[in-house]
């Protein structure tokens, strides 16, 4: 089910967040790149297996495959349209 995944991979952000703290207790992240790791790394082992690292070419493929499609709709002529 998607909830171990989803324990798991938060589990693994923390841990991951934890060792950037600096001896001083602070660190800088990129909240947004790190959530949107964690969404492909939920989805990537809940939906094949693997983690989001693993899953990289998959999505990467994904995102070529959308942007083929809209480029393929915008050059399609419907009559009438």
């Amino acid at each position: 089910g998607m909830l171990p995944s989803f324990s798991s991979c938060c589990s693994e952000l923390v841990e991951r967040w934890e060792k950037s703290i600096s001896p001083q207790g602070s660190c800088e992240l990129d909240v947004w790149k790190e959530f949107q790791n964690l969404t492909g790394d939920v989805i990537s082992r809940t939906a094949f297996g693997s983690n989001y690292e693993e899953g990289r070419q998959i999505f990467q493929m994904q995102m070529e495959m959308a942007a083929l499609v809209i480029r393929a709709f915008s050059k399609m002529y419907i009559p009438g349209f």
